[in-house]
């Protein structure tokens, strides 16, 4: 190869390269091509010691990158420079892919760690703003609506979508009104068993057995033919009280558990889950429709179940489904503005801050080893452009 195809070849692959900085490569090997001739080598020899023109430009861009790196230490410098590297073989180009895959992780942490830390802080001042000041306010109630093979989702807000709801909630009271979390309403048309005022009113029949679990102890009423038999251990028996019309009564703080039952399959149980004088489950079979809920210390509704049929209302703290046939309605109420919100998003915060922390020291432990690499794949280069210089 000629001094002037190797110029020509060299000057083409250093075309990427700013005008000025290809010119003085090329002036550079000019001149050293022109004083290997003055010292007696034949023009063949210089050039075949300098090696081929595609492999030495690649070099040759290596340490220009570098240079230009070092005059302004950016990240997309660097990359480029690692780029240039990666171009001078097939090993450092199976080294740069999972680097590649390494930064790509990297990128997808901060993104994450940056969501979190959004995340956690919008919604840690929201509930806070909404606690302290009332805002924002949290009235939209979500919910979904089928009928048959018709489904709808709707995101009810202010306006007619919450009219729609509160009538469907309206029509879970009214089947529910008997069961909102007072024993006296779900047991007021039952003539075996009924709760009038702090008290349990007993009239058994010729077909129903109680057992009552008590603080004295238990006990089991049962009608036989017309007679009770009444079979009792510990002081029991005492806690009752004969009524003028033959009613057994007994106060609703002295029982632990009961259970009635006749032959037409209606029943009664009730059991204390609580300390409080009214924290009683109970569950209610009565000609057909079933009722079960949860009464509180304050004798308010924790939870509702009604069924009648093929129909049922569930009704929970924040969460409403009626159905009535093939149609079904299920209202959730809003979500996230209680303590548990409050904590998933101080969780999401931390989360956040402490991933970000995380990718930052990570960076700055790549940056340090992407550096160093780079320095010594460079001073390679440049032993190898020396060594073919002075052949």
């Amino acid at each position: 190869m000629t001094q002037d195809a190797f110029i020509q070849q060299l000057r083409h692959e250093l075309r990427s390269l700013p005008k000025q900085v290809v010119d003085e490569i090329v002036a550079d090997y000019r001149e050293y091509i022109g004083d290997a001739l003055a010292a007696g080598r034949s023009e063949a020899e210089v050039v075949a010691a300098l090696g081929d023109p595609v492999k030495l430009a690649r070099e040759l861009k290596a340490q220009a990158t570098f240079r230009q790196w070092e005059t302004r230490r950016s990240f997309g410098n660097l990359m480029r420079v690692v780029a240039s590297i990666a171009g001078l073989g097939l090993l450092q180009l199976l080294l740069l892919i999972p680097f590649m895959f390494y930064l790509l992780m990297l990128t997808i942490g901060y993104a994450v760690s940056g969501a979190l830390v959004i995340a956690g802080l919008v919604t840690v001042v929201a509930l806070g703003s909404h606690h302290l000041f009332g805002w924002p306010a949290f009235n939209s109630v979500p919910f979904t609506f089928e009928s048959g093979d018709v489904k709808m989702d709707q995101q009810a807000g202010g306006s007619g979508s919450d009219k729609a709801a509160k009538d469907d909630d309206d029509d879970a009271d009214a089947d529910g009104a008997s069961a909102q979390g007072d024993a006296r309403l779900a047991t007021a048309n039952m003539k075996v068993f009924r709760v009038v005022g702090d008290r349990f009113l007993l009239r058994p029949d010729a077909a129903t057995r109680i057992s009552i679990v008590t603080f004295a102890g238990p006990i089991d009423i049962k009608n036989d033919e017309g007679k009770l038999k009444i079979n009792s251990v510990g002081g029991a028996r005492e806690l009752f009280k004969v009524e003028p019309d033959g009613t057994w009564s007994i106060a609703s703080t002295d029982i632990v558990a009961l259970d009635l039952k006749d032959d037409e399959g209606d029943h009664v149980s009730a059991a204390r889950i609580g300390t409080g004088a009214k924290a009683m489950a109970w569950d209610i079979k009565n000609h057909g429709d079933h009722v079960s809920f949860v009464q509180g210390m304050d004798a308010t509704g924790k939870g509702l179940a009604v069924h009648s049929g093929s129909d049922s209302v569930v009704i929970d703290r924040d969460h409403i489904a009626i159905k009535s046939g093939s149609d079904n309605v299920v209202v959730v109420g809003p979500h996230g503005s209680g303590i548990g919100a409050m904590i998933y998003g101080f969780a999401m915060l931390v989360a956040g801050i402490v991933g970000l922390w995380l990718c930052l020291w990570l960076t700055r432990i790549t940056w340090r080893a992407l550096v160093r690499y780079v320095q010594r794949q460079l001073d390679l280069i440049t032993a190898r452009l020396d060594e073919g210089q002075s052949a």
